[in-house]
């Protein structure tokens, strides 16, 4: 199984300890197209209220190949399914291949978030 991560389990923070044993699998883009917002940890959103205030990018993250111990401890984390929701979409690696991969999203709009950095056309958090 592959997850994106693009929040505090990325390895520079401090959730990554979930991922422990994990294979990390390197950097990746999403081709699905989000908002990404920000309140101290990401959101990355499945719809928008404004495209021109809030427009739908990819998201920046990294890619890891976790057991079902790790899923569990991430599902919890994120409060799958009740708060954000585990789903597979592709993204493309650095090297340009294109991996099905699971991400944790949200569908409902979080009021009074602020975007997250764009770099390069795509969003990317970091506290």
């Amino acid at each position: 199984m592959k997850l994106m991560v693009y929040g505090t389990l990325k390895r520079q923070y401090g959730n990554n300890v979930l991922l422990n044993g994990a294979k990390f699998l390197g950097p990746a883009i999403t081709q699905k197209k989000y908002v990404l917002l920000n309140s101290g940890f990401p959101y990355a959103v499945t719809l928008t209220k404004d495209e021109e205030q809030f427009p739908m990018l990819p998201v920046i993250g990294e890619v890891y190949e976790i057991n079902d111990r790790h899923l569990s401890s991430c599902d919890s984390l994120e409060g799958h399914p009740n708060w954000y929701r585990r789903n597979t979409i592709q993204a493309v690696m650095e090297t340009g291949e294109v991996e099905e991969v699971m991400i944790y999203e949200m569908n409902e709009w979080p009021e009074g978030r602020k975007l997250c950095n764009v770099v390069n056309g795509s969003y990317e958090w970091s506290r």
